[in-house]
This record gives C-alpha cells, structure tokens and sequence, in this order.
C-alpha cells in the first residue's frame, strides 16, 4: 500500500514539474528512460530539442507508428566526420568536442511500398541516429545508422594480446527509411556518446527537406 502511494505522489509530481498540458507526455519519458537506458528514448531527445507526438508519447509507440505504414521514403545520406585527417584516426587522437560533421543527401526515393525499416532500439557508442521531424521539432520517424568507430586488428606480439583500437571513419554514405509524411521538413542527425551507464545524443547536422532536391 504504501509503495503504491509512494509511486503515485511520484508521478503527481512530475506532472506538476512538467505542468499539466505535458504532465503526460513527462510521464511517459520517465518511465521509458528509467526502464532500459540503453535504447532510445523521449527524455533524449527531449533532451536535444526534439520532443514526440502527445498521442505517441514513446519511442515503442514510433516505432509501431512507422513500421505499419503503407509506403515510406529511403534516404541516402553521406557522411563526412571532419577530424583534420583524410583517413581514419585512432579514437584517442580525437577530441569529442572537435569533431565537425558534414552531411549531404544524395538519394531520395519517396512513396516507396510497404512500413519504415527502423532496425532496433538499442544504441551504439558514436552511432547516428537519423530523426525526421516537424519544423516545430515534433519528431515523426527514426531509423539507427552507423558508428563512427572501426575496430582496428589486434597483433600479438609474443605472448602478449593487446586490446584491439578503435579507430574514426574518415568519409561514407549510409542508408536509412523513414516515414512517407508529408509533416517531415528536416531530418535531424544525432550522435551517441556513452556516459557511464548510460546513453546521451548530441545533434550534429540537419538535412532541410523543404529546400534541397535529391538526385534519383
């Protein structure tokens, strides 16, 4: 009894921090976040700016949404991370805040047959997540691309087995699906950095649908 009480007082007060219109939605990001911090969740992208519909207040919903839908579009996006080097660099030679990120849209075929390819929920360290939204920052569809980081070759040297590095792509275009939606004016690309025992993104490029024309 006293559990149940406890719970409910807790998400009384997260509605009134949230305030009343978007307790709701507050609430459901809570929840998600809590539960499995390695997927992708509202309160991450709340986090950046982005914020879901308040009838699909989770990713699960999203991805639901998305995946059932009669006809999607499929985006080909290149991919250039601007390290200062015009060849892959051992990760520890790059600092997280240096990085500078080009992104340009090099394939776009629309009205596509059948739902969203999404992939799954779970996040990788230095992954790009590629977010259609509204102008207003309502998020529409998602799908998960690559990871900045190459695993290098370990060589053994005598007995000894060293770690494996990692090393940062240089340059490479990547494919994702996303919703036919005609709501969608830009796609947000977002990066995944580990923090301790969690996941945070960081927005690093916009494609403006609205304005840019796609080769076929």
């Amino acid at each position: 009894m006293m559990t149940s009480l406890k719970f409910k007082l807790s998400l009384l007060m997260i509605a009134l921090i949230c305030g009343i219109g978007r307790g709701s939605d507050c609430i459901a990001a809570q929840v998600q976040s809590e539960s499995n911090s390695w997927e992708l969740n509202a309160s991450q992208l709340q986090a950046v700016g982005l914020h879901l519909p308040s009838y699909m207040p989770t990713i699960t919903d999203l991805h639901n949404y998305q995946k059932n839908l009669p006809v999607h579009q499929e985006l080909d996006i290149e991919w250039a991370p601007r390290t200062g080097y015009d060849h892959t660099v051992p990760r520890e030679q790059v600092d997280e805040g240096s990085l500078k990120h080009d992104f340009q849209l090099i394939g776009r075929k629309q009205h596509v047959k059948g739902g969203a390819f999404t992939n799954n929920l779970t996040l990788g360290d230095l992954e790009v997540i590629a977010v259609a939204i509204t102008m207003g920052g309502e998020v529409r569809g998602f799908a998960s691309g690559p990871s900045l980081l190459m695993r290098g070759e370990a060589i053994a040297v005598g007995d000894h087995m060293p770690e494996p590095r990692d090393y940062i792509g240089w340059k490479g275009a990547f494919h994702v699906s996303l919703p036919e939606d005609p709501q969608i004016a830009k796609i947000s690309l977002l990066l995944v950095h580990p923090d301790k025992d969690k996941f945070r993104l960081e927005q690093v490029g916009t494609v403006d649908l609205t304005t840019l024309v796609a080769p076929k």
